[in-house]
């Protein structure tokens, strides 16, 4: 079905091109604050992954992107499709904020995302902010944000790839110029056959996916604008599962389907000599759990947002100081029905509010950059009511070294799922969690060197109340709160090196050490990771564009998940990537991809294959 909506698709997303119309996009990074600001006007850990870093490895999967940063860790259950988490410094996977445009996008009922669910999505750039920052975005940014802004430039963009494992990649984008309303239209489809996720050389387990999006904004008059997003994604993702407890996959017939709505507006302008931003927004998500044609459990989740901010600045010959302010208002629903009820009621709903309230201090000089925040939040009795905070400072202390430091508090409070339990129905509910508390401290180098550019971070964080999955001996497992102090830490490194004009080099470095308060390592946390990419225009032939990257994931502790449990060892991994494009015509391109080119085992989680080496060929547009 898929495949047809692509190829029917297909004639439109590949029309005529247009140099008309306004681009949304701007030189200021989105995550950093209340604000959009330059990153040298914020002392934070940022890494920004633009637009030609996007194109050395052409990977349609976000996460496979994210591997160029340092301090991230990506944890992929099987063939492409499958559950994906991705880990900020050590922590875990609900413990990372993502937003689309600005507009969160987690999954309400896990507090997670899912980046197995976002394949072909046209962006331009992400954003992948480090450590604590619930000080301006609540619950779920222990770990950092990640927020990935859409493609919406002028004119039309579409590409069509196919390739192994039968797979069809499709995506196509137009922006539409109507004077002070400007319009961008984005449609992508995704098809594989995947492969046995089991290993045991049974049926292959592939993954559909289609997104549909629209980006708008509107100068309402000189002051005022507002922007909008809209972004429908249908999903289907084949798995296997372990029926008999003996801690391997058999070969089943069991797959995911779920359904997301995001939808947001913003609304900003001046009145007198204040700035206002008031930003409302809705997530739905609808997740099935299917096996052998029939639903086991269904969950739906809610979300929706409205927040007010003011901002005034106050500036003189020698300093600019901003301060922002906010009210942010959240409720999140909750909704299971299942046949399942051995361990008791499975059905029902619940329902999560929230009420925040921040402010944020941002003072520039022509050397000094200083940034403070605070919020709390008033968790409506289901929670105690939570404080964070967090404070920068960063020097520039000549034209090539800049020198940072930061601190801050962030609080993560029990998922749905931990609270009141999912499928399958041996997850037990536990409504007596406690939030999740984490504390960090670190210090930054950032170095040029005539063509290069190097950063280097060292941190250190501390998490209380930890929310881990006990196994009990009857099969059934719970969420419980750990007693001790689970402590991160690391060093993260990295560059950015024109080696010459048709030649950049990247490269990324990360050593973490990740504990529990037993001093046992955590669970899917290499203690290394690396990564190298390249890439060449070479000067002899201006048509071509070569990309080249190679990732490393070192040794990381995983469970056995038989009876009794045991803990295990995944192997050090590396993977290489290639890419190729060839300018056939003042608008097209063909290319060419590679993905784990040397076919190198691959396991992120105890169990699950991955598939081996991948090419692909595929036409552009633009």
């Amino acid at each position: 079905m898929l495949r047809m909506i692509i190829c029917f698709a297909c004639p439109f997303i590949l029309g005529s091109y247009s140099a008309a119309g306004h681009a949304f996009e701007t030189d200021e990074i989105f995550v950093t604050g209340l604000r959009p600001s330059s990153i040298e006007e914020t002392p934070v850990s940022i890494t920004v992954i633009d637009a030609d870093d996007l194109d050395i490895r052409k990977a349609p999967y976000i996460a496979d992107q994210l591997r160029a940063s340092p301090g991230i860790g990506v944890s992929r259950a099987g063939a492409r499709g499958g559950l994906t988490q991705v880990r900020i410094r050590g922590a875990e996977a609900n413990h990372t904020l993502v937003l689309l445009d600005g507009i969160e996008i987690s999954d309400p009922v896990t507090g997670e995302t899912d980046f197995g669910l976002w394949p072909s999505l046209n962006i331009s750039r992400i954003e992948i902010l480090r450590g604590e920052q619930s000080a301006l975005y609540g619950s779920d940014a222990i770990g950092g944000v990640i927020n990935v802004v859409s493609d919406s430039a002028p004119g039309t963009a579409a590409s069509a790839e196919t390739g192994s494992n039968n797979t069809l990649r499709a995506s196509g984008r137009h922006f539409i110029d109507l004077g002070k309303l400007g319009l961008s239209l984005g449609t992508a489809g995704f098809q594989t056959d995947g492969v046995d996720t089991s290993g045991t050389g049974g049926t292959r387990d592939g993954s559909e996916s289609l997104t549909f999006m629209a980006n708008s904004r509107m100068e309402l008059n000189k002051n005022w604008s507002a922007t909008g997003l809209l972004r429908i994604a249908i999903d289907e993702v084949e798995t296997d599962a372990d029926t008999d407890f003996d801690g391997t996959l058999e070969d089943t017939d069991t797959q995911t389907d779920s359904r997301q709505l995001t939808s947001g507006v913003v609304l900003s302008g001046k009145w007198t000599n204040i700035s206002h931003q008031i930003q409302g927004s809705y997530t739905r998500v609808e997740r099935d759990n299917v096996s052998s044609g029939n639903t086991d459990d269904k969950t739906t989740g809610q979300r929706a947002r409205l927040s007010y901010s003011p901002s005034v600045t106050f500036s003189s010959s020698g300093y600019d100081l901003v301060v922002n302010g906010l009210i942010d208002v959240e409720s999140e629903k909750y909704e299971r029905t299942s046949a399942n009820t051995v361990f008791g009621d499975a059905n029902q709903k619940q329902t999560f509010d929230t009420i925040g309230t921040a402010i944020e201090l941002l003072l520039n000089t022509d050397r000094w950059a200083v940034q403070a925040s605070a919020r709390h939040d008033n968790n409506d009795d289901m929670f105690e009511n939570a404080n964070t905070w967090r404070a920068g400072v960063a020097y520039q202390l000549t034209k090539t070294t800049r020198l940072r430091a930061g601190a801050g508090q962030g609080i993560k409070n029990p998922t749905f799922t931990e609270l009141f339990g999912f499928f399958p129905a041996n997850f037990l509910k536990n409504p007596d969690l406690k939030p999740e508390r984490s504390s960090s401290y670190e210090v930054g180098l950032t170095q040029s060197i005539g063509p290069a550019r190097l950063s280097m971070t060292w941190f250190e964080a501390e998490l209380e109340n930890e929310i881990f999955t006990n196994f009990n001996a009857d099969f059934t497992s719970i969420a419980l709160n750990r007693n001790g102090k689970s402590k991160r830490k690391g060093i993260e490194t990295s560059l950015e090196w024109a080696l010459k004009e048709s030649l950049l080099l990247n490269a990324a470095y990360t050593n973490l050490s990740s504990e529990n308060e037993q001093q046992e390592t955590e669970l899917r946390v290499p203690g290394t990771t690396g990564s190298l990419s390249l890439n060449w225009l070479p000067a002899s032939n201006e048509k071509m564009q070569i990309g080249f990257a190679a990732d490393y994931v070192g040794q990381q502790k995983d469970i056995f998940f038989s009876f009794p449990q045991r803990d295990i060892s995944l192997d050090a991994y590396t993977t290489v990537s290639a890419t190729a494009s060839y300018r056939m015509g003042k608008h097209t391109s063909l290319t060419f991809r590679g993905e784990n080119i040397f076919d190198t085992d691959i396991e992120d989680v105890t169990g699950f294959q991955q598939p081996g080496s991948q090419f692909f060929i595929g036409l552009k547009v633009n």
